[in-house]
Order: C-alpha cells, then structure tokens, then sequence
C-alpha cells in the first residue's frame, strides 16, 4: 500500500491506516493469549465500545464482565468446543455494554493460530464488529413480517403473491395462513404445488380463468376471477379475487393479490334470483286464475239459472226423474261456483286487492249461525257437533263476512276429514293475545311431515285420490283472512287422533282500522 504522497507507508503509518479502516467499519481486531490472559489489538482498545485506552479491557476476565449475563455461558461454550477442535473456528453474536450505558450487539468470530507443546491454545485471532444496526434492522424486518402475518390471519380471505416466468414456470412465492379455512389446503402444500388450485377447479370454469390470467399477463392489467371448485373434503364453494401484476426485472410476472369465499353471496344472489322468478311466476298464476275465474262465473251462472228455471216450470212440469237430474246439476253448479269464489279469494289475496272493514263481533251468535248451516251436513257424514263453548260477551275485531267465511271452512273440514260417529268442538276464550278461537274434531289427523306445508294453496295432502271433495285453497284463503284480521292459525294434529285449528284474533277493544290486503310472502306464515 502507499501512501498519498507516493512513497511507501511506514509500518506506523500503516498501522495507523488499518485501525482507522477497521474502526471505520465497525471492526477490531485482537488477539488473545490463553495462558496469561492478555488481550491485545490493532486499535490496542476496544474503542468501537467507546472506551478509552486507559479503560480498555485487556484481560478476558475484564472483558468477560461487560458482556451481558445472558449470554456469558454460550460464549464460553463455543470457545471450548473450537479449543477442542470441534469446530473450525469460534463465532458468537451477543450483547456487550458500551461506556455510555448502552447495550450494543457484537459479532465475534476468531480462531487458535498457536498451540502450547502440550496442547493448549497458546494464541487465539479474531475479530470483534459492532452489529447493533444489523440486529435492529433484522428485529425491525421480524416485527414487521409478524404484523403482517397477524394481519394476513384476521383477514377473512386469502392475501398471496404468484410468479409467472417467460419459460412456463408458475408459482405461488407467498400464500397467508387462511388458505386452509377458504380453499381447505394448507399454505405450505399450496406453495410446494401452486397447480393444486387448478386441480381443484370446476372444469367449466378452468378455460376462461387461465385464459383471462394470460391476458392480464400480457396486458399488466389487473386481474379478476370468480370460479367453483371442489375442496378435498368434497365441498363445492366459490371463489372471488382480483390482483395487480407487475412484471419483475427478469421478465417474470408477479400478481399481488386476494381472493376469499363466495359461497355465501352467490347462494343469496341465486335466492333472489329465485325468489323473483317465484314471485313472477306466482303473479302470472294469479292473473291467470282471476281472469279464468271471472270467464267461468258468467256462463255457470247463466246454467244455474236455467236449472233453476226449469225446477219452477208449472206449465210444463218436469217428471220426477227430470228433477232429480236437474237438482243435481244445480247442485254442482254450486259447487263449482263455490270453488270460483275461492279462487277469487285466493288471487284478491294474493294480489292486495282484498278489502276488510273491521267492526266489533260478538262470536256466540256469529258461531251459532254457521253451526246451524253445516249441521244437515253433519248430520249426513254421521259425525255429532258438540255444543258451543264461548262466554256470551266475548268479542273480537274483525271482518263479520270474512270471520264468517273462515269458521264455515273450519267447521266444515272438521266435518269433512273426519270419521264416522266422531264429534267436533267449537270454542273460543279470552287469551294473553285477546281471543283465540278453537275448532278441534277427532278425525283421521296430519301426519307430521304434512303440518309444513298445511296451506299451500292446491295442496290437499294425502287426500287427493279420496272421496273427499276439495280443492285444496280453502286453508289458504283462511290463513289469507285470518291474517288480514291481524290474526293467525296455529294447528295441532296428530296422525288417527283428530286435529285442532286454533284462530288467534284481537279483541274487540283492539285498535284494528281497515285492513287491505297485502301480497302473499312464503316466507311468513303463521300456519304451523
């Protein structure tokens, strides 16, 4: 080496030269005799601990007593497995206390360059480098990576990075902890095998996902995908993510990005999507059976009315056999005009055309009127109406005709479903929510798995193929009425025990102004 002026540096000079080089990097040199005990250097101090020379510690026991406690027996540890010869040199990193109170992290590496005739370390060399910005740095980088990682875990999806070089290759470099809970496989298996995902994925789904990948390759465009897969336990879900690529300085492609569990949205996407096409479908059917209902009404009025001529001919009186037969078609006409006003009903209903006016009505005399109309009929299935059970004064608020209409059906399913020589009951009393009117009759009864769907209109249960009559809307249009009264029907039945519908209504000192009819709402019904 020389020096600036072009002559050659002294050895003072160059001493100097080292020390000031060494020092300027953090480093000292020393070097250390085992059997005395005398620790020597370039810099002759430890002055990258900020000590003098009067203060250097030149003994190892001196030194030994400014390395911090916790890490006294490792340092010695490692030099005696190097001074057996277990190991090619000696190295440690640990914490040693400057002069100004300060703890600093020092890196010392050395190594036995002389050996006593016995054996025994005679010189040691090495090195002492103040690393205390290296360790900060690397705690910083540590502490920044474990936020990240605790970010990485609370967030509900999955954060990742994938690289895509120019020769085909692609990979996942980084993939968060919550791959397990979305996509049902660990990170790291997903890290060792990226094409895990494509495996997994739905095939339909397979060609416009990697297609739609080359371009925002191709592009630098940010890109976005939304496919099904099947996990390894078998589930179908849905994934959805987007990410920004950048092209690397080797020409490969990385996206930064995240994806998550769509399940749950497409599921309620798809529900809308049903629930509107119901409902449009449930408007047509209503339209339809209003308008249909209206067609049928005006020529089967006009039939009715022939019959019922032809029954009051006196000029030309009909024999008794002609008026049998024409009885019985008025009396299907009835019938049929009957199921005409139902359906009319039912689409009212269901369409928010129906209007209720809500008075005071005391149910004793309302309930004796229908009892008396359905007892020829009672009579002729053989089934007996007991007497009714309702305190004299007990009113509800309601529609008189509609409330009418409900208990005629009541009684006249009790009637109908039930067997021969059974009984049906009426009553009604006073309950926490105001009244509640019970029609109960010891009939065939509901099975259970039939009690769910109690009320869905056309629906007749198990009894479409019995001799019973019935159309199936009759419940429907109850419910329908009950509810617009601001009521509801709760029904208790058991299969060859008999069943009880139980009308829930306010009463009579409720407020209950007019009521009009809202939409049908599947989705809430107090038939159970």
């Amino acid at each position: 080496m020389t020096a600036s002026g072009g002559g050659d540096a002294g050895p003072s000079d160059y001493e100097t030269l080292v020390r000031a080089a060494l020092l300027g990097a953090g480093t000292s040199v020393w070097e250390w005799n085992p059997q005395t005990d005398v620790i020597s250097g370039v810099d002759g101090d430890l002055t990258l601990l900020g000590y003098t020379p009067q203060e250097s510690r030149r003994t190892q026991a001196a030194w030994d007593r400014i390395i911090h406690p916790d890490f006294l027996a490792e340092n010695d540890a490692r030099y005696q497995r190097h001074a057996r010869g277990e190991t090619p040199f000696y190295e440690h990193e640990y914490r040693a206390l400057a002069k100004d109170g300060q703890w600093r992290w020092i890196a010392e590496r050395g190594r036995v360059v002389e050996w006593t005739d016995k054996g025994k370390p005679l010189r040691v060399v090495g090195t002492l480098s103040d690393v205390t910005q290296r360790r900060e740095a690397e705690s910083r980088v540590v502490a920044m990576a474990e936020h990240l990682s605790q970010t990485a875990r609370h967030v509900p999806g999955v954060i990742y990075q994938y690289r895509h070089t120019g020769e085909g290759h692609s990979a996942f470099t980084y993939v968060s902890e919550s791959c397990q809970a979305v996509l049902g496989v660990p990170a790291d298996e997903l890290l060792r095998d990226g094409s895990k995902v494509l495996q997994m994925m739905e095939r339909e789904y397979l060609g416009s996902t990697v297609a739609s990948m080359k371009v925002s390759a191709r592009t630098l465009a940010p890109w976005r995908f939304d496919f099904r897969l099947r996990r390894p336990d078998g589930e179908l879900r849905w994934i959805s993510g987007a990410s920004t690529p950048e092209r690397d300085a080797d020409g490969a492609v990385i996206w930064h990005g995240y994806f998550e569990d769509t399940t749950d949205v497409h599921e309620l996407h798809l529900a809308r999507e049903a629930a509107a096409m119901a409902q449009a479908a449930n408007q047509a059917k209503t339209e339809f059976l209003s308008r249909m209902s209206h067609e049928l009404r005006t020529p089967l009025n006009a039939v009715m009315g022939f019959a019922q001529l032809l029954q009051l001919e006196e000029d030309d009186p009909l024999s008794p056999n002609q008026r049998r037969r024409v009885a019985l078609i008025h009396e299907a006409g009835g019938h049929l005009l009957h199921m005409i006003g139902e359906l009319l009903d039912l689409t009212r209903i269901e369409s928010g055309n129906l209007a209720l006016e809500c008075v005071d009505v005391r149910l004793e005399p309302l309930l004796v009127d229908c009892v008396e109309m359905l007892r020829p009929s009672a009579e002729t299935a053989d089934v007996r109406l007991l007497p009714i059970d309702v305190p004299p004064s007990l009113a509800v608020r309601g529609d008189p005709t509609r409330l009418r209409q409900v208990v005629l059906n009541l009684v006249s399913n009790a009637i109908k479903y039930n067997r021969p020589g059974g009984s049906a009951h009426i009553s009604a009393s006073a309950s926490p929510e105001g009244v509640v009117l019970r029609v109960a009759d010891t009939g065939v009864g509901i099975a259970a798995e039939h009690l769910l769907v109690l009320g869905e209109p056309f629906n007749r249960l198990s009894h479409q193929r019995s001799v019973i009559e019935g159309t199936g809307i009759g419940l429907a249009v109850t419910r329908g009425l009950i509810e617009l009264m601001a009521g509801r029907l709760e029904v208790q039945s058991a299969l060859g025990e008999g069943s009880t519908f139980s009308v829930f209504l306010p009463l009579a000192t409720d407020v209950c102004l007019e009521a009009v009819a809202r939409p049908n709402d599947p989705d809430v019904s107090t038939v159970r």
